[in-house]
Formats: structure tokens, sequence, C-alpha cells
């Protein structure tokens, strides 16, 4: 009786155990192998502030998950066959990869690069500045963006030969330079002009048409004039032997009803805010009017020293006066030039003689 009973128990126990051995196999056939990638994420380039995404297809027997991955760390909540980032900043650069899962085991997939592209833009504006004539100008941009950067100043709207890196050095400057300058910046994925930078070239004064030298007659009017080219404005300031002329701050100098006192050297300085030019010395001689009016005689009497007489003369004329005893012959006795409109002479002779006569007349 026993050894039945121990029989049945083996007997029960065999077949227990193959039916977990059934089992088993029944499980391990329906687990399958590891999941397997056939379509690997891609790498993208993207302009930043726009979105990307990254996807996967694999293939399993059993259900799978997924796990993104940013340079090697796990992505929280990034748990799709699809990997989506919205207002992509530069910080998002980098390598994405995702790990696939079931229940026999895991994949992990290739990296796919992303490339945020940024557009340039300009961080520093160049700057508009003022030079005087055959000095070195320059102008600079600093600008930000995905490089390679590549920059085009330009003139006025035209382009400039040579002109491609973020300083333009002008050297030698002319007026031709003067004018509003700018640069483009660009790169793969776009451009920016710059602000608008002025470049002013002073001028220093410089005289084309000297004043000239002229000669008038006492009374007249007499004009000085000087053309002079620069930066405007110009000033001037005539002066006479050296002294400035108070109202003489033009171009033209004009003097009216000239005198004796107002002749000498012209010259005028002009100035504007980078120099001054001295001109040419432009001389004024004044001549006297031409000795029409014959002298007169004024008052006359007999004095210590001789016979004394006043005589009236045009100022600057060439007097001479004349003696006679038989008013035939006469003798000069005296020449001079009429300093005065009123002269007076003494001819000490007169009082060794009895009879004397006196005439005179202008050269």
């Amino acid at each position: 009786m026993r050894n039945g009973l121990s029989n049945y128990r083996l007997l029960k126990i065999a077949r227990c155990l193959l039916l977990a051995g059934l089992l088993l196999s029944k499980a391990v056939a329906q687990v399958g192998p590891p999941p397997v990638i056939t379509v690997q994420p891609l790498s993208q380039s993207v302009l930043i502030n726009d979105s990307v995404s990254f996807e996967v297809v694999a293939v399993s027997g059993t259900k799978m998950t997924y796990q993104w991955r940013y340079d090697g760390v796990n992505i929280r909540r990034a748990t799709k066959r699809t990997y989506t980032i919205s207002n992509v900043k530069t910080t998002d650069e980098g390598l994405y990869s995702v790990k696939v899962i079931n229940a026999s085991g895991s994949v992990v997939s290739s990296n796919a690069t992303l490339t945020v592209n940024v557009p340039p833009g300009i961080t520093t504006e160049p700057q508009s500045q003022t030079v005087t004539v055959g000095q070195n100008a320059s102008f600079s941009v600093v600008a930000g963006g995905t490089a390679p950067l590549s920059c085009q100043w330009s003139l006025n709207g035209t382009a400039l030969s040579g002109g491609t890196s973020s300083v333009l050095t002008l050297t030698n400057v002319q007026t031709t330079d003067a004018g509003s300058y700018t640069a483009v910046v660009t790169n793969l994925v776009g451009s920016v002009a710059s602000a608008v930078a002025t470049l002013t070239v002073n001028v220093p004064p410089g005289i084309t048409t000297e004043p000239q030298s002229q000669t008038v007659t006492v009374g007249q009017n007499a004009s000085f004039s000087v053309v002079a080219g620069g930066t405007a404005p110009l000033s001037y300031q005539w002066s006479l032997n050296g002294t400035a002329l108070s109202g003489g701050t033009s171009s033209v100098l004009t003097l009216t009803n000239v005198q004796t006192t107002d002749a000498g050297s012209y010259t005028v300085v002009v100035t504007n805010l980078v120099g001054s030019v001295a001109s040419a010395v432009a001389t004024l001689t004044v001549t006297n009017p031409p000795c029409t009016t014959p002298p007169r005689f004024g008052s006359a009497g007999m004095t210590a020293n001789g016979f004394t007489f006043q005589l009236s003369v045009s100022i600057g004329c060439d007097y001479v006066i004349l003696a006679s005893t038989n008013l035939k012959d006469w003798t000069p006795i005296s020449s001079n030039v009429a300093l005065t409109e009123t002269l007076e002479f003494t001819d000490s002779t007169a009082t060794n003689l009895s009879v004397r006569f006196y005439r005179a007349r202008v050269q």
C-alpha cells in the first residue's frame, strides 16, 4: 500500500514538473528577442526659435517603451517614439539618442546632431565721425550669429571694393570719401544692415584768389577782395600794416573817401573750424589829386628875419617859389611838397633889397 502511494506521488510530481516546463517554454517563446531599430533619428539644422522633432522606428514582438537622451543624459518625460522641442534655443544644440526597451532587452539608437542656426545680429553699430582731409578714418561693426559671418561695407549705397571685414579703414581721406557708410553682415541663414554712420571731411581754408595791390587818389574809394575755399563757415579778418581793422570781417574790404593814412599793406586771414590761412600782401598807394589849383599868396610883411608871407597850396603838390627884382628875371629860391594847405615862407635876403617880387607855381 505504501509503495503504491509513493509511486502515485512521484507520478504527480513528474506531471507537475512537466507542466511547469511546458509553461516556461511557452512564456519564453512569447517574450521573444530585444527590439530592433529600423529607422534611426536624423541629424537636423534649424533656425533659433523654430521647432524640431526627432523620430525613431523600431520593431519588436512585444510592447516597446522609449527614453530619449540629450548628450547621454535621460530627458524627463521624453518617452514617446518622437521627441519634439518647441522654440529651439542655442542651448538645445547637441547629440540626441533614444533607448528602445521591451521585455527581452533594449537597444540605443545612433546619435542625431541638432544644430541651431542664428541669423546675424549687430551688437555694436558703426559710429559717425569727423576728420580733416588727409587724415585717416575707421569704422567698425560687431555682430553675432552662426559662423561664418561675412561683411560688406557701402558708401552712399555703393559697395566698397575691399570693404569686406568688420573694420573699414580709410587712409588719406579726401572730400570724395565723405558720406553715409553702412555694413551688411551675412551668414548662411540671413543678413542684417547696420545703422548709417556719417563721415564728415573738413577742409582747411585755402585762398584761390589773392587780394590785388592798387593805387587811388585821395578822396576816392578802394576795395580789396579775397576768394577762399574750405569747409564752411569761413570767417575773415583784414589788417592794415599788421593791425586788425574794425569791421573788416568779410571777403570784401571797402574803403571810402580814402586818405593818405589809409595807404599801406593789407592782408586778410581766412579761418574755419580746422585752421586758418593768411593772404598775400596787397599794397594800397594813395596819391594826391592833380595840382591844378594855382597857389595863392596871403598876408605878408617884413620881420626881423626877412620878408615873410603866407602861401596856400593844395596838399601833396610840389611847389616852387621864385623871386625877381625886375619882374623879368626870376630865380627859384625854394621848392618843396605841401604838407599843409597854408605855408609860411621867410626870405631872409630881402632885408638887403629895396625891391623884391615873388611868384609861386606848382610842378
